[in-house]
């Protein structure tokens, strides 16, 4: 989940979207303007992930949440 700076968000989405490792991007209502779904190998690969999401300019803040189980996907 990512917050933004105000106005940055196409700047944001064309970073974000060089990352192949992010599979879907969502905007979202409430405290979080964006979420990604990311696909990594390892946790130390999610972590250095999460880290340059962090860095790109305009994005403010990150919560990550691993997704444990899929009880169904349509």
């Amino acid at each position: 989940m990512i917050t933004l700076a105000p106005k940055v968000l196409s700047q944001v989405c064309n970073s974000v979207q060089k990352i192949q490792a992010v599979k879907s991007l969502h905007s979202v209502s409430g405290t979080f303007d964006l979420i990604a779904i990311i696909e990594a190998p390892s946790i130390s690969e999610l972590d250095q992930l999460v880290d340059q999401l962090g860095m790109i300019d305009g994005v403010e803040h990150t919560l990550s949440s691993i997704i444990l189980s899929t009880r169904f996907s349509r």
